[in-house]
């Protein structure tokens, strides 16, 4: 199974992303690392994979969803967030801001993370094993049906 995991820079805007049951990702001026980002999303993101916001302030997860919709490569989202956001798609929220698994506890309790900050030496930490940097933005992380239910215990409703 696919789990998309998107890193966020406040609160605020994961808050807006759940009361509109949207996300997208930034929009970036470099075009070739857009499209890089557009391909993922085509060849990889889809209805009905599992998806995971990260606050990067709080160092910690929050909000699982299900994806409802393609990343549309067409859209830019400029009435929504205070920024422009690029590819937005629907989502479907399982959870809210009032739970957060901090990084350290998720490399701790969910087998996902630890394996894959293992694979990784832990070099980058959680964003870069959890594809939340940049460049890994709509690169799929494969998870267990018991992966995603160890999520789901700590952070839905």
């Amino acid at each position: 199974m696919n789990l998309f995991c998107f890193a966020c820079r406040n609160i605020k805007n994961i808050q807006i992303g759940i009361d509109h049951q949207l996300w997208a990702v930034s929009s970036l001026s470099n075009q070739q690392a857009m499209a890089q980002r557009a391909t993922r999303a085509r060849n990889y993101f889809h209805p009905g994979d599992y998806g995971l916001l990260y606050c990067n302030p709080l160092h910690s997860f929050t909000t699982p969803f299900i994806v409802r919709s393609h990343a549309d490569p067409h859209r830019i989202v400029n009435n929504v967030w205070p920024e422009a956001w690029a590819l937005p798609f629907k989502i479907e929220t399982l959870g809210n801001m009032s739970k957060l698994v901090s990084a350290q506890e998720a490399e701790l309790n969910w087998s996902i993370v630890n394996r894959r900050m293992e694979a990784i030496n832990r070099r980058g930490g959680v964003s870069a094993a959890m594809n939340m940097t940049g460049a890994t933005v709509f690169a799929p992380v494969d998870i267990t049906q018991e992966d995603w239910r160890q999520i789901c215990d700590d952070l839905c409703k």
